[in-house]
């Protein structure tokens, strides 16, 4: 099976940076970037962050318009590295409105 029809949702790489504060109970205040994102998820290069797999995550991500930040929750499912910073994969786990602002905000 090709790789893109194993994914439910498609990944967009953001037309302009999107920054990303996160967190989980035992990490705080590590910051980076969405290098990808979609409705479901997202691939995060974070600074100096020691998130595992399986750990739940508070992510404020910031797009170019609005100018807040959009919370959203998820849970690390892959870990790996990555020219100088870790990637993580997360997956969305909250359906409030900020998924629908993340899926807006990314087809837009």
């Amino acid at each position: 099976m090709a790789e893109s029809a194993k994914r439910r949702w498609d990944r967009r790489v953001p037309s302009h940076a999107v920054r990303v504060a996160a967190e989980t109970e035992s990490v705080a205040g590590v910051t980076g970037e969405a290098l990808n994102i979609s409705e479901g998820g997202a691939c995060l290069a974070l600074q100096a962050a020691d998130f595992a797999v399986g750990d739940d995550v508070i992510v404020w991500l910031s797009f170019a318009r609005p100018g807040q930040p959009v919370p959203a929750t998820g849970r690390i499912v892959w870990a790996g590295g990555g020219w100088g910073r870790p990637r993580y994969g997360v997956q969305w786990t909250h359906h409030g409105p900020q998924r629908s602002w993340i899926g807006w905000l990314i087809k837009a």
